[in-house]
């Protein structure tokens, strides 16, 4: 049990911690500078988005038995959590987008590393 769930543990984890050095990070930094909502929005989006992909990588990586069952496993429990988070202000968009980008990113890693192998 405790081999199947560290991998969920240890993404997630990064994930945490991830969120919490780019959101310091961008809040000194734009304390001193000032930039648009529109710039800080897209940084927001593009750095969240790139932290999702290195999120994926790193547990496909520490999974080797049935990548693909844990993948979605892992991208329900994601939903699931981000739901929770924005339950107040429910918006489809920001549900299911991160959820797409999972499962395609998942889909052609794992596509990748099977063509690699044969």
């Amino acid at each position: 049990m405790k081999r199947k769930l560290m991998p969920y543990l240890l993404s997630y984890a990064f994930l945490f911690v991830s969120y919490l050095i780019i959101s310091f990070i961008m809040a000194i930094l734009f304390s001193f500078m000032h930039v648009s909502s529109f710039i800080y929005q897209l940084l927001i989006t593009f750095f969240s988005y790139l932290i999702l992909v290195v999120f994926t990588f790193i547990f496909y990586k520490m999974v080797k038995e049935k990548p693909l069952i844990h993948g979605m496993t892992l991208s329900m429990t994601y939903l699931i959590i981000q739901f929770i988070f924005h339950l107040k202000d429910i918006n489809i968009q920001i549900l299911i987008k991160p959820l797409f980008v999972f499962i395609i990113y998942y889909l052609l890693y794992y596509r990748y590393t099977k063509l690699s192998e044969a």
